[in-house]
């Protein structure tokens, strides 16, 4: 199965604490590297062609997801996109759920395509829909992102209508072995209806009665390869990461592009929107090799992957990659354990993330290896050089938490970073409560003489429970576990329940404090690693202007916002590794990572 259902009183990891792939090649490639992304959660420079990657991907599993036996090349790109959802993100396997493709009445077998050229076309008409879409839609989260850099203007449709095309192409190379390979059995068993446990999206829910609606009699045509030879890929209108395959216990996860399987072979292919020139070729080769692993151990070690393929669709080309075997496998199973034991269990310090970078891979296009660059270090392409001590930058060394402003009169005490507090666990009474329908509850409460709002940002932790019990009364004891705990300018208090934390009618023997514990303002100092600038206009025509920073020490960081006039004539001052001192900031938080919020009553000094 290609998609794990979590059983989440087993999953004693959480979906923000497994390995990956990408964090593996990272950390191989680089530890300290590793270590500014994944523990002190830099992010990297958000440019176009990351997006365009996702925006080609999807245009292609959305033409692959349909038919040209239900839908004229013409139809809308909506036709097969309203599909039954559950809680998890996943589609509903609600019985009683309607499918687009049930709706449908099949076209007539005459207007049919008969052939691989007429197939083609069709797919290149159904690529022209999507693909516009699918790139306006990376565009608008690419202008989101507060890191982005490069210019969109630099995007060429042509150039990614042909990865498309290339893709398909190289679909349709499957779809003709289907047409001259495939058996009785296999034909009649599709003929007949029978599905996947996990079906290939096609619009159909996972379960069909009677034969398939576009089935026809006498040999396999070249409409019914495509069905057949459908891969599985991620149902576009899915939420994210909620179709990952994830290791028995829990530690690694990963989520394929295309799985082949109609034949009963299992083939694996990793598409890439790019020519396959450089170093991260190397890291994709691993990539697959790691998901093959992923295959095995979630199907009992019973079942393994026949091949393994990169599609580089820059350059029009496919790359198979040898399928490791059972032997190491069970080796790579061992050390990638061994790997999550070491840096995801238990957080490591910097001084066991050493700045010495693996030299770099050499790739031709279409992934072929070629002889390293010698006049290129990885240090040279890296976002951190000018934190780092293996670039630019120096080791960290501030240690001081007392500093003297000229201006101020007293001296400014400042928290370590990873000191700063806004969880708490509450025992409170409910003074209102409303369910407002197909919304999250909402409540006021209130503790002794202190009255917070509680805002509910997910329905579900982590754990796949209810942050919300159904049934609060007015009146009602309650018990708020990790929550987080903020207020406004004005002193109002704010609780929010985010995806670690939850409200609780039994206290479970937790530890409370109270609401008279909170603290308004804090104070911190540390390095600068970047800042970021966003801008837009709001809903009633206004135009707004927010600036942040991300600042770190040796093993924590902190994000810190708010609006560019708050922000003082130093901000602009300050550079990459500067040291800075952030005063009189609030706290909010999100999951793992803690957040700061510049205000009208704050100040940003640069030290030094």
């Amino acid at each position: 199965m290609p998609v794990t259902d979590v059983v989440f009183e087993d999953d004693s990891v959480g979906p923000y604490d497994r390995l990956s792939s990408s964090q593996v090649n990272t950390y191989r490639s680089c530890k300290r590297m590793w270590f500014y992304e994944k523990v002190l959660k830099l992010k990297i420079l958000q440019i176009p062609v990351l997006y365009v990657g996702r925006a080609v991907e999807e245009a292609i599993c959305r033409t692959l997801k349909e038919s040209p036996s239900l839908m004229l090349k013409t139809a809308s790109e909506l036709t097969l996109s309203n599909i039954p959802i559950d809680n998890n993100g996943k589609p509903s396997r609600d019985t009683s759920a309607k499918w687009p493709s049930n709706r449908i009445i099949p076209l007539p077998i005459k207007q049919r395509p008969n052939s691989l050229d007429e197939l083609e076309n069709w797919a290149l008409a159904r690529l022209e829909i999507h693909l516009p879409t699918a790139l306006e839609n990376a565009r608008k989260d690419w202008a989101r992102q507060e890191r982005k850099s490069g210019d969109w203007s630099e995007v060429k449709y042509d150039y990614c209508l042909e990865m498309c095309l290339n893709g398909i192409r190289f679909h349709l190379k499957e779809v003709n072995r289907c047409v001259n390979t495939i058996d009785d059995a296999i034909l009649n068993d599709w003929r007949r209806g029978k599905r996947e446990y996990w079906p290939a999206p096609d619009g159909y829910g996972y379960n069909l009665v009677g034969k398939h609606s576009l089935s026809v009699t006498g040999p396999v045509t070249i409409a019914e390869a495509w069905e057949i030879a459908r891969p599985w890929f991620v149902e576009p209108e899915s939420e994210k990461f909620s179709m990952n395959a994830i290791h028995p216990d829990y530690w690694f996860q990963g989520e394929y592009d295309i799985v082949y399987r109609w034949d009963g072979n299992i083939k694996i292919v990793d598409i890439k929107a790019s020519k396959g020139i450089g170093d991260r070729s190397g890291d994709y080769i691993e990539q697959l090799r790691m998901y093959a692993m992923l295959w095995w151990t979630t199907h009992k070690k019973q079942e393994t992957v026949e091949s393994l393929e990169i599609w580089y669709l820059g350059a029009n080309v496919t790359k198979p990659i040898p399928s490791p075997s059972i032997n190491e496998m069970s080796v790579m199973e061992r050390d990638l354990n061994q790997l999550y034991l070491d840096i995801k269990l238990e957080k490591p310090s910097i001084e066991k993330c050493p700045a010495s970078p693996m030299p770099l891979r050499g790739f031709s296009e279409g992934g072929v290896l070629a002889t390293p660059p010698v006049d290129l270090l990885r240090c040279d392409r890296c976002d951190w050089q000018s934190i780092c001590s293996g670039g630019s930058g120096d080791e960290y060394s501030l240690t001081d938490n007392e500093f003297y402003i000229p201006g101020l009169v007293s001296q400014i005490n400042t928290v370590e970073i990873e000191e700063l507090n806004v969880r708490f666990n509450l025992d409170v009474m409910v003074e209102t409560i409303n369910y407002p329908e197909g919304k999250n509850p909402e409540l006021k409460v209130i503790q002794n003489s202190n009255r917070a709002r509680v805002d509910i940002m997910v329905g579900k932790n982590q754990e796949g429970r209810l942050t919300c019990p159904e049934s609060l009364t007015k009146g009602q004891n309650i018990y708020l576990k990790n929550v987080i705990l903020t207020s406004n300018f004005k002193g109002e208090l704010t609780i929010k329940i985010d995806p670690l934390a939850e409200i609780l009618e039994s206290d479970e023997g937790l530890e409370f404090q109270s609401l008279y514990d909170f603290r308004a303002r804090w104070n911190i100092a540390g390095m600068l690693a970047y800042k970021y600038e966003r801008k837009g206009i709001g809903r009633t025509g206004r135009e707004w202007h927010r600036k942040g920073m991300v600042v770190v020490n040796e093993n924590s960081s902190i994000k810190v916002s708010g609006w560019a006039n708050d922000w003082g004539h130093q901000y602009e001052m300050a550079e990459d590794g500067n040291y800075v001192l952030l005063v009189n900031i609030e706290l909010d938080a999100w999951a793992n990572q803690i957040k700061g919020q510049i205000g009208r009553n704050s100040r940003a000094h640069l030290l030094s």
